[in-house]
């Protein structure tokens, strides 16, 4: 059933947050940091993200929350995983071309990571016994995938573009987290 206490709220405000600070990271950096030419070749990354961010509403609309214990640790999983964008947002602000810096150093995909993470937390703040519930997990579980999938792509077109820079970057920082290998 549609509610205000379902957990398209925290959905919504996850995305509220993440790209207001997008956007502030975008002015301050003075040039987007989501290559263009990246998100429009071949037109499948717009059409799976914008796919999978309202495929992921659209269930979050009927998805209840669940006040128990598991909304308080989803809550904080949630926040964690958005912790990690703003640093990644963060670190993109105050660097041009290439970064490798803050967080960048122990993830080459700390925003990836990052949803993952919320929608982690998400899954959980809206456990139940519903079908809903079922579903986003289903929707997790399909997240997950899509997010490598994604990483994949702009592995191989940030390959092309920064070349051996890149490379080294590759060799010497985890795809998703660990230590530098430098």
């Amino acid at each position: 059933m549609v509610g205000i206490f379902n957990l398209w709220v925290f959905y919504l405000g996850g995305y509220i947050i993440a790209y207001s600070i997008q956007t502030w990271a975008n002015r301050k950096r003075g040039e987007p940091f989501d290559d263009p030419e990246f998100l429009f070749a071949g037109k499948k990354v717009v059409a799976g993200a914008l796919t999978w961010i309202i495929g992921g509403f659209i269930v979050s609309i009927f998805t209840p929350v669940n006040f128990g214990i598991l909304f308080y640790i989803g809550l904080s999983i949630s926040i964690a995983g958005m912790a990690i964008g703003v640093m990644a947002l963060y670190s993109f602000a105050h660097n041009s071309g290439l970064t490798t810096t803050r967080i960048h150093r122990y993830s080459r995909n700390p925003i990836y990571l990052g949803w993952a993470i919320f929608f982690l937390g998400l899954t959980l703040i809206g456990w139940s016994n519903s079908i809903w519930s079922l579903i986003f997990l289903l929707y997790f579980f399909i997240t997950i995938p899509y997010l490598h999938w994604t990483t994949l792509l702009e592995e191989e077109f940030l390959t092309k573009k920064y070349g051996e820079s890149y490379q080294t970057y590759l060799r010497e920082t985890p795809r998703y987290f660990g230590l530098p290998k430098d």
